[in-house]
């Protein structure tokens, strides 16, 4: 029996929990909002005797705080079976040292990875699984690294975006059980017709609703950055930072609030801006383009250092 933490929020969490489900269909899983939803659910969980039901315990597109990383790495029996793969690079700062039982690579091979990449590489090695192999499988989680990275504007892959349009109408859940069946049932990536439709009619409600927000955008100055803030739901947030950058507006960084999923997400709108470090200075992490913080971090400061 295996268990699998992982990312609720996006497609490349829950690309983990189709692979795992594709190749051990006996699979526990808990998905999680955050880096401190994680560690809650997993201080619970170690803490408890539920370890010793699970052969294998894996922790994907997430890595839990340095100091559930220590009590991991003082008792053996628990670095036997753990095993964590992450690609944030705010993650890999924070930890103290190396641990054995953490993947956390953000560049291989001069290509960008992601939590499902990773874990995929993991998991053909590991298992031989033939199964995995599979052209679709491995178009799905080129695609998952793609979006996951934002490389699909370079490649110009819109397939790739489309994951997170998808993922909009379906739901996390929906995601996992619509691409577990086309993955095992289907044999090349191409998008059926009834998932075009899905798309089309998604694309027309996010069109509508980034075109709503962008009005009511307020900009502040911070930091040298023209920064616009907005309220929004966390599923458009990237569909409205393309919007803004392809409107070629000056703005720098996009700050999306969203109370949601109790979130802020910041996207940096030029090629020169990065957000990790703000993102990081208000409690949270990610990437150079693309960070996030919980709100509850950001409150007390909200007001006095960004609207003001």
């Amino acid at each position: 029996m295996i268990k699998l933490f992982t990312h609720q929020a996006d497609p490349d969490g829950i690309g983990s929990l189709i692979l795992t489900k594709l190749v051990k269909e006996e699979c526990n899983f808990t998905l999680c909002k955050n880096i401190a939803d994680l560690d809650t659910n997993l201080e619970s969980f170690l803490t408890s005797q539920e370890p010793a039901n699970y052969e294998q315990i894996f922790i994907t597109d997430l890595c839990p705080s340095d100091r559930i990383l220590q009590k991991i790495a003082q008792n053996p029996t628990l670095t036997s079976k753990i095993k964590i793969f992450d690609h944030h690079q705010s993650s890999i700062d924070e930890m103290s040292r190396d641990y054995s039982f953490v993947t956390s690579i953000v560049k291989k091979e001069g290509a960008t990875c992601c939590g499902t990449s990773l874990y995929y590489e993991y998991l053909v090695k590991e298992t031989k699984s033939a199964l995995l192999k599979k052209k679709i499988i491995c178009e799905f989680v080129e695609k998952t690294r793609l979006h996951d990275t934002w490389e699909w504007k370079e490649k110009n892959d819109v397939d790739a975006f489309h994951l997170q349009t998808l993922f909009q109408v379906l739901g996390s859940y929906g995601y996992y059980y619509h691409f577990y069946e086309k993955l095992r049932n289907q044999e090349t990536f191409l998008y059926t017709n009834e998932e075009q439709n899905w798309i089309k009619e998604q694309e027309e409600k996010n069109q509508k609703e980034v075109e709503s927000l962008a009005e009511d955008i307020i900009t502040k100055t911070y930091q040298n950055y023209q920064v616009g803030i907005v309220l929004g739901n966390y599923s458009i947030r990237n569909n409205l930072a393309t919007y803004l950058e392809e409107k070629n507006l000056d703005l720098d960084i996009l700050m999306l609030i969203a109370v949601d999923n109790q979130t802020v997400s910041f996207r940096a709108l030029k090629e020169n801006v990065e957000v990790r470090s703000l993102a990081e200075f208000y409690g949270g992490g990610g990437h150079e383009k693309a960070a996030s913080c919980p709100i509850e971090s950001i409150k007390p400061l909200l007001l006095e250092r960004i609207l003001n």
